[in-house]
C-alpha cells in the first residue's frame, strides 16, 4: 500500500470516514452535513488534489459573483491556497486545492484535510451569500417593460 493510501485511511478511521482511493485513484467522500469532497491523486505530478463542487451561479448574476470569486483567489488571500474555478460542464463554482506529495507527511497531510473541509464550507455557504446579495440587486423585470400614460405613448424610463 502506497504511503498516501495508509495515510488517508489513517485520517479516515479518526474522522469516521472510510477513505479509500479506487483504481483510478479518486475516492468521493460525503460529508456529514451532505456536501462531497473529491480527493484525486495525480501520481504523474505526484500530488493529491482536494476538490470541491460549492454550487451552481444563476447566469444573471454571474458577472457579479464571479468578479468577487476571482478577487478571493487574488494571491490566495481569502482561499488559504486553494484556488475558485468554474466547472463549464457542470456549471458549478469548484474549490481545488493540490497538495504536493513530496515533502508531505501524514500530519500535514492531516491538516490540510482539515483545513480544506473548513474551507469548502466557509466558501459553500460565502457563494450562496454571495448569489443572494447579486439577485438582490438585480433589477426587477418589470423595471425594463416600457410604460404608458395616459396619452397612449410609449414611455421608456
Amino acid at each position: 500500500m502506497k504511503e498516501i493510501e495508509a495515510t488517508l485511511k489513517e485520517i479516515g478511521s479518526k474522522s469516521g470516514l472510510d477513505i479509500a482511493l479506487d483504481e483510478n485513484g479518486a475516492c468521493t467522500l460525503e460529508l456529514a452535513d451532505g456536501r462531497v469532497l473529491i480527493l484525486q491523486e495525480r501520481a504523474d505530478l505526484n500530488e493529491l488534489d482536494f476538490v470541491a463542487n460549492l454550487g451552481t451561479v444563476p447566469e444573471e448574476v454571474r458577472a457579479e459573483v464571479f468578479t468577487a470569486l476571482l478577487a478571493a483567489n487574488f494571491y490566495w488571500n481569502e482561499t488559504l491556497g486553494a484556488t475558485l474555478s468554474w466547472n463549464t460542464d457542470l456549471e458549478e463554482a469548484v474549490l481545488i486545492y493540490p497538495l504536493p506529495l513530496a515533502d508531505a507527511t501524514p500530519e500535514s497531510v492531516e491538516t490540510i484535510f482539515k483545513r480544506f473541509v473548513e474551507l469548502q464550507a466557509a466558501w459553500s455557504d460565502r457563494l450562496s451569500n454571495l448569489v443572494a446579495a447579486a439577485q438582490e440587486d438585480e433589477p426587477d423585470d418589470d423595471d425594463d417593460d416600457p410604460v404608458s400614460d395616459d396619452s397612449g405613448l410609449i414611455i421608456n424610463p
